[in-house]
């Protein structure tokens, strides 16, 4: 009988009891440590909106959000009021859903909605931050001349009336500017009434794309008095400029053709038609978290 084991008899009667020990140890580290990420998760998950968005704000008076419920993840706002080149800018009830899965490769994706049937504005979409670029996309926006006016502060010779429909496939921004976008605008039913009389402006479309980093809409308008057409550019600094030609009916009135005039549209020229020049800026708000 051999009493004598050899060295690596021993090791070999020992690997699966060191096996059964490392087990052992990696389920007592795995588990605390999956409890901890769970807590951690439900923290981050279950963090108040309105909480957040009073560190955040602190400081800065462009944007305000009022009436939060809901979390981080998904919640209401009854109201978002900015500042634009010393305009108020109120949208109604946003209500938004974060995406998980792109905040975990560090991109910011939301579904967002606002407004109601009754509201001024109602809309939808899907927005994208992430490294220098912000993407809107599935975009349909559904308000009125008069609130659009009001929104970008450009002076209006009476009162506008008619609806508006925007339907934006993809808009890609960066530092650099407007680098895709495609889309189209309808404008249905629009009048203008002014101490000159009423304009049927009637219907009008415009497509929607970037040229030269420059967001562009192409206008075509036509109505029983009169037909336009135009290019609008705008910067991603906030500066906008519109030219176009505005060409009267035959059917016009006099007195309408005469407040062309003084509604600053100049003469026209051998064809009839109006130049149409005007540009602008608009101060975008900026956002300045608290320190």
């Amino acid at each position: 009988m051999n009493l004598f084991k050899r060295p690596e008899q021993f090791e070999i009667s020992k690997q699966p009891e060191l096996s059964e020990r490392r087990k052992k140890i990696t389920r007592t580290l795995l588990l605390p440590a999956i409890g901890l990420l769970s807590y951690c998760g439900f923290l981050i998950t279950n963090i108040p909106a309105d909480k957040l968005w009073s560190q955040l704000s602190a400081g800065q008076r462009s944007v305000q959000l009022t009436g939060i419920t809901g979390t981080v993840w998904s919640g209401v706002a009854e109201s978002v009021t900015i500042r634009v080149s010393g305009n108020t800018l109120v949208l109604p009830s946003v209500r938004w859903s974060l995406k998980v899965a792109p905040f975990l490769m560090g991109k910011l994706k939301v579904d967002w909605d606002l407004g109601s049937a009754t509201s001024d504005i109602e809309g939808q979409g899907t927005f994208t931050l992430s490294n220098q670029a912000m993407r809107l996309e599935n975009v349909t926006l559904d308000t009125t001349p008069d609130w659009l006016v009001s929104a970008i502060g450009y002076p209006v010779p009476g009162d506008l009336s008619g609806n508006i429909v925007v339907q934006l496939d993809t808009l890609d921004l960066s530092n650099n500017g407007c680098d895709e976008g495609q889309g189209n605008i309808a404008i249905t039913n629009s009048q203008l009434t002014s101490p000159f009389g009423q304009f049927d402006f009637g219907n009008s479309v415009a497509k929607l794309s970037c040229q030269d980093q420059k967001l562009m809409a192409t206008v075509e308008q036509k109505s029983t008095l009169f037909i336009s057409e135009g290019a609008f550019q705008v910067e991603l600094s906030g500066r906008y400029s519109f030219t176009g030609k505005m060409t009267p009916d035959i059917s016009m009135p006099n007195a309408m053709k005469k407040g062309l005039g003084f509604m600053g549209m100049g003469r026209p020229d051998s064809q009839g038609s109006y130049s149409l020049n005007f540009r602008g800026s608009v101060r975008l708000p900026t956002f300045r978290s608290a320190a």
